[in-house]
């Protein structure tokens, strides 16, 4: 069924359009918090999807890119409106789990990185893959952003309703997208800053415009908040300012910014950007907690190199090969014994580094490249590319270590 724009926008103020949800544009519209029946067309289409696709046929790096490409594109329309409920973006994530390492949404595989690896930056080791509750908390975030920043006409209407004194209301509305906007907002608030220009935007005592609000500066109760009215407009005076005599003191006249000689509209810019807007990839940042990066992340996955490739040393960094050695740490019981030496059990040390054909491969590839390479450990392998060196050299010496450790457990799964 398809909305009409006036029950469209009466849906997103909070009003009733009846008891069953409108679908416009793709996007249900409902009244009240998002529940899981509102997003289950969605969902569904989503399984049947990731059902269809031969995922078995291709790597997991092919996998992992349609995941990218197109999954998350049919959800970033919805996420940009609503929050979906937990137990769903869980459930979704499951699916796409299972079809990563599996190629079946319904197959659960073991050896597998833990997800919260696989969501990582490449810097950080990870795949750069997305959790969706990540990826929908960050577009609401950016749309609480604008929200706050945007003149356009669905920002009047939502401030008109939500809004009171110019702040959030704190009482509680019976609408769809309020209720996700409403998380956030306090947060993105919190984390911007007014650049003064005529003042008429900004409340001298509860906005910050000084690097803190003056409520805040003077500890000044919450409860009370409200009563504090009045527009920096009111004392700015022929491009000067003619604040009353309580405001005058160091905490607040060190704080003092420039006037601006030209009148220039007030903007409100966030703190952690340097541009002072927020995007989807500033929101992402701000919500997710940083993790040291990793020296050899960012080398692997270049161009010239197949990402099948470059997953095979990404597993082994991760420990996470499924070798004789993990299989048994998942509960598989079996005799292991290496296939290529005969002498001992299969680990994934002993298989790329330590096994007699594996030593002989470093050697001979040492010889081509004209270097000693240090097959100590994972990490030590990428330590013979030169340091002074052309960026085609790096990408040559990079190559010859990724397609060796593919080749070595390409050798391991056909005998």
């Amino acid at each position: 069924m398809t909305a009409t724009r006036t029950q469209m926008i009466a849906a997103l103020l909070g009003f009733t359009v009846g008891t069953v949800p409108f679908i416009y544009l793709g996007c249900p519209i409902f009244q009240g918090k998002p529940k899981v029946a509102h997003f289950q067309m969605v969902s569904d289409k989503i399984k049947a999807k990731l059902a269809t696709w031969k995922g078995s046929l291709l790597s997991i790096m092919g996998r992992v890119q349609l995941v990218k490409s197109i999954i998350h594109g049919m959800l970033v329309y919805s996420f940009h409106v609503y929050m979906w409920p937990k137990r769903l973006l869980r459930m979704l994530d499951t699916w796409l789990k299972n079809f990563i390492w599996s190629g079946d949404v319904m197959t659960r595989k073991v050896c597998t990185v833990s997800w919260n690896y696989l969501s990582r930056p490449w810097a950080e080791g990870g795949l750069d893959l997305k959790p969706t509750r990540l990826i929908n908390y960050s577009l609401i975030f950016k749309l609480a952003w604008n929200l706050l920043t945007t003149n356009s006409q669905w920002a009047a209407l939502l401030k008109q309703r939500f809004f009171s004194n110019g702040k959030p209301a704190d009482h509680y509305f019976k609408s769809s997208v309020w209720a996700c906007i409403k998380i956030h907002i306090g947060a993105v608030i919190s984390n911007s800053l007014w650049i003064v220009g005529t003042g008429e935007n900004i409340s001298i005592w509860n906005d910050n415009w000084l690097g803190i609000p003056i409520v805040d500066l003077f500890d000044i109760d919450p409860y009370f908040h409200a009563g504090f009215k009045g527009r920096l407009s009111e004392v700015i005076v022929d491009g000067g300012w003619n604040l009353p005599s309580n405001l005058l003191v160091n905490e607040v006249t060190s704080r003092f910014p420039t006037i601006p000689r030209v009148p220039l509209p007030d903007t409100l810019v966030w703190s952690h950007s340097t541009d002072g807007k927020i995007s989807s990839k500033n929101a992402l940042a701000f919500l997710t907690p940083p993790h040291p990066t990793l020296p050899w992340a960012d080398l692997i996955w270049t161009g010239c190199i197949p990402p099948s490739h470059s997953f095979t040393f990404w597993r082994w960094m991760h420990r996470k090969m499924p070798t004789d050695e993990n299989l048994r740490t998942r509960g598989c019981i079996l005799v292991s014994l290496y296939c290529f030496c005969l002498h001992t059990v299969e680990t994934s040390d002993h298989l790329f580094l330590r096994c007699t054909f594996a030593m002989d491969l470093w050697a001979w590839l040492g010889g081509k490249l004209n270097c000693v390479i240090d097959y100590a450990s994972a990490l030590s392998l990428l330590s013979c590319i030169p340091t002074r060196c052309s960026s085609q050299v790096t990408d040559l010496f990079i190559v010859a270590v990724i397609h060796t450790v593919h080749t070595i457990w390409l050798s391991r799964n056909f005998i």
